[in-house]
């Protein structure tokens, strides 16, 4: 009788299957099943969404088939199946069952994205060909039973190419990098005092003027096929478009400079107590007394939704210099006209009336603001459908609810979840933020234990500033360090001691997979530890 090993996930040790994050539901059994990528029956029965998402992902399966005979027997057949019609509705579950036994795989999902979760399963699962000692594909642990579906819907990665332009191959093997990590949101911080390198059709001459290089824009095209790729692999990308602060880059745009406050203000800056220096770009704001402003907003969120498919737009919202708007008389005078006793009144002001615009050209979008001490502190309004993406501390989690019930919140603490920290600042100074964020913290993190309702939590994202990081070095920032954080958001809350043992064997199996796919990632612990991770990480008395 075979042996079969029942896993659920409640903080118990984990079966030895190497995915990552590891599956909701796990049956597994102690048989290795070999076999040619040419013994394969594909029997796919699906709608058109599901097939066109298995025309992108079969290979996972199937391998390279050129050398196969078209003709020959298939020894093992594979099913992938959807569990009813779509007809035309909107169809967002991750959930997937996935079995392997003897006579082949079978894949059934209720939408396309399940059916990507569960590819991504299947390419961790399957050893590749060469692996074994007969040449052959190996998945091991069979007949395996996996039923599996996410805890947060909200899985996310922040790419800033404001501050380093990022070429396409580099934002794909991202996208590629996240959809094996089953991490399903790119935040795209596209704007910043640094650059604005996204066509504009409303505006054609901003991009030109107000990116690096004329050669480091992103056209129209390029971010809906970047968006095509994306929802191909299960994940969404959701634009930000930073206000009314770090807007200077907009300003080398001739017709707007008037409406960038600060714009020819130095950013100074002291290297230790020896050296100082003019620093720059200085971070600049819009003039929210301009009218000027809120058209320039209305035609660039025109651009963003035609752009972009995804329901939610970040607008940025925080870290306004407010001495830019004291020290323009014209913005002093109209806040006297509206009664502000308080400057942030003018944040409230810009956010409330760019809210209104979107609305009113679409009504579908929300908006994503950040959140921290200061805003808090300065008692800005959201309105009940805004999303707050908190950045402070962790110890200040827990106000989030007090100051906003009535909104849900993404989760970015600096000090787990800014992977950017910890290597100097751009100037060859200390990090503002501390020590590098390390594997073993970001682990720890659990979004739920800081007195904030989990129904308001939509999850949690890992945010990489780009001063430091161009295309040499951004997955290096990811991986495999944002593992930890898909494996908490995806699974059930551990309730015992973390396996850590299985952690790290599966987080070294997930960079193999990266590294086939030509995604490089970090070492995380001394080779010794990777062959030995029993006597290294094993629990002592």
């Amino acid at each position: 009788m075979r042996n079969l090993f029942v896993v659920l996930i409640l903080g118990i040790s984990l079966a030895a299957i190497n995915v990552i994050p590891y599956p909701k539901h796990v049956e597994s059994g102690s048989e290795t099943l070999e076999f040619s990528r040419c013994d394969l029956n594909l029997e796919p029965l699906l709608d058109e969404a599901f097939t066109e998402i298995l025309e992108v992902h079969k290979g996972i399966i199937l391998g390279d088939q050129r050398p196969c005979q078209p003709d020959a027997p298939k020894a093992l057949t594979v099913k992938i199946l959807q569990r009813e019609a779509l007809n035309g509705s909107e169809c967002a579950s991750e959930e997937y069952e996935l079995e392997v036994n003897k006579q082949g795989i079978t894949v059934v999902s209720g939408c396309p994205v399940g059916l990507i979760r569960a590819f991504a399963t299947l390419e961790q699962l399957i050893q590749k060909d060469g692996e074994s000692a007969t040449g052959k594909a190996v998945i091991e642990d069979v007949p395996l039973r996996i039923k599996d579906e996410p805890r947060f819907g909200y899985r996310g990665i922040m790419m800033d190419t404001a501050r380093h332009f990022l070429k396409r191959a580099t934002i794909n093997a991202v996208i590629d990098g996240m959809m094996l990590a089953k991490l399903n949101v790119l935040h795209w911080h596209i704007t910043d005092d640094d650059s604005f390198a996204m066509e504009s059709k409303q505006i054609p001459g901003l991009a030109g003027s107000a990116a690096f290089d004329k050669n480091e824009i992103y056209s129209a095209v390029q971010i809906k096929n970047f968006v095509k790729y994306a929802k191909q692999r299960g994940v969404r990308i959701i634009p930000e478009i930073e206000s009314p602060g770090h807007a200077r880059a907009i300003g080398k745009y001739k017709p707007l400079n008037d409406a960038i406050t600060c714009f020819n203000s130095i950013w100074p800056h002291n290297l230790r107590e020896y050296h100082k220096i003019r620093g720059g770009p200085p971070t600049a704001a819009f003039d929210p007394s301009m009218n000027k402003s809120y058209e320039f907003m209305k035609s660039i969120l025109k651009d963003v939704i035609e752009y972009f498919e995804d329901d939610l737009i970040h607008l940025g919202g925080d870290e306004v210099m407010y001495s830019c708007w004291r020290g323009r008389q014209s913005i002093m005078d109209f806040m006297k006209k509206q009664g502000f006793t308080r400057v942030q009144q003018l944040l409230d002001y810009f956010i409330g009336r760019t809210r209104n615009v979107l609305k009113e050209l679409n009504s579908k979008k929300k908006v994503v603001y950040w959140s921290n001490r200061d805003t808090m502190n300065a008692k800005i309004k959201y309105a009940p459908g805004d999303v707050l993406q908190f950045w402070g501390h962790t110890n200040e989690i827990h106000r989030l609810e007090e100051e906003y019930p009535n909104n849900k919140y993404i989760l970015s603490p600096y000090d787990v979840l800014y992977l950017d920290c910890g290597v100097g600042n751009k100037y060859g100074g200390p990090s503002w933020c501390g020590n590098y964020k390390v594997w073993l913290d970001i682990y720890r993190f659990e979004p739920t234990d800081y007195n904030v309702s989990e129904s308001k939590i939509l999850g949690a994202e890992g945010a990489t500033w780009a001063e430091l990081i161009d295309d040499s070095n951004i997955e290096l920032k990811f991986w495999p360090r944002l593992l930890p954080l898909a494996e908490t958001l995806w699974m059930p809350k551990r309730t015992e001691e973390m396996d850590l043992v299985s952690l790290i064997k599966r987080m070294n199996a997930f960079s193999k997979k990266l590294n086939e796919r030509g995604i490089p990632s970090n070492a995380f612990i001394r080779q010794y530890c990777e062959i030995h991770t029993e006597e290294c990480f094993a629990k002592r008395d």
